[in-house]
């Protein structure tokens, strides 16, 4: 009886040691230096500090593509992650515009789609990603119109509310991006969807943005299949040419709370 009992506290051990643990995702959402010449000064130290934060994902804003010079892709090249870099412009124009997502995990789908705020409808696009044994969404797209209108904000947001119903598939997801539209705005276009750094349930004074001011770069997390979030500042810290920190973005830690069975793949 004794052998017996001690054996089974042994495979009731393996047993709770085999329970799969919920995966956590690190996602950068920044933007890189606009000036050729602080990017030259500054683009080995901000690799350096990526590299250190080890993020899963990095959305980076506002890329400016001169012929085939992309400092995003530049980025990822140098910390080994593949560089996708979406833009409404045509690929023929000598300068264009747009979002780079990098990534060091494997991407199993990608798109495009246009968002028509104004007269100058800007890009957005989806990978969907291999994180251990879930399968998630991430949006790039960021919403600031030229017009910056409430209309124009409302047609991007339903623009991507299509598109999002049309090829999300249930799975988790996450929006990443610059937001033109103030916060409570926000949050009522996307329904279903909060920003990991200013929150509105926040009971914290600090937490909210001035009346009447765009949101800023975020992620947004789907409620009900993340937890335990937590962000942070991505920021270079002072040196010799730069006296104050410089805040390049923020960086958002997620843990995926709901792994839909259709997605999770087969252990060995």
């Amino acid at each position: 009886m004794l052998r017996w009992g001690c054996f089974g506290l042994l495979v009731l051990s393996f047993g709770v040691l085999a329970e799969p643990v919920a995966p956590v995702i690190k996602i950068a959402n920044l933007r890189l230096p606009d000036s050729s010449q602080t990017w030259a000064d500054q683009r080995d130290r901000i690799a350096q500090l990526l590299e250190a934060l080890h993020p899963d994902v990095i959305i980076v804003q506002d890329v400016r593509q001169r012929g085939s010079a992309n400092p995003a892709c530049w980025l990822g090249a140098r910390l080994n992650y593949s560089c996708d870099f979406i833009s409404a412009d045509r690929p023929s124009q000598p300068e264009r515009r747009g979002n780079a997502v990098l990534t060091r995990l494997t991407a199993q789908q990608d798109g495009v789609t246009l968002l028509h705020g104004d007269e100058a409808p800007t890009a957005a696009g989806m990978q969907r990603l291999q994180l251990q044994q879930a399968l998630l969404n991430i949006y790039a797209a960021s919403m600031c119109p030229t017009d910056n209108t409430a209309v124009s904000r409302g047609h991007q947001a339903a623009d991507l509310r299509s598109w999002m119903d049309a090829t999300a598939e249930g799975l988790p997801s996450l929006i990443i991006g610059d937001f033109a539209a103030p916060t409570e705005e926000l949050v009522r276009q996307l329904p279903g969807y909060q920003p990991a750094r200013r929150n509105p349930s926040n009971q914290n004074g600090d937490a909210r943005p001035a009346a009447g001011a765009g949101h800023g770069m975020d992620v947004l997390y789907q409620v009900r299949s993340f937890a335990d979030i937590t962000q942070q500042p991505i920021q270079l810290t002072a040196s010799e040419a730069q006296a104050e920190p410089e805040v390049l973005g923020m960086m958002a830690t997620l843990r995926i709370t709901r792994i839909p069975e259709a997605t999770a793949v087969e252990q060995p």
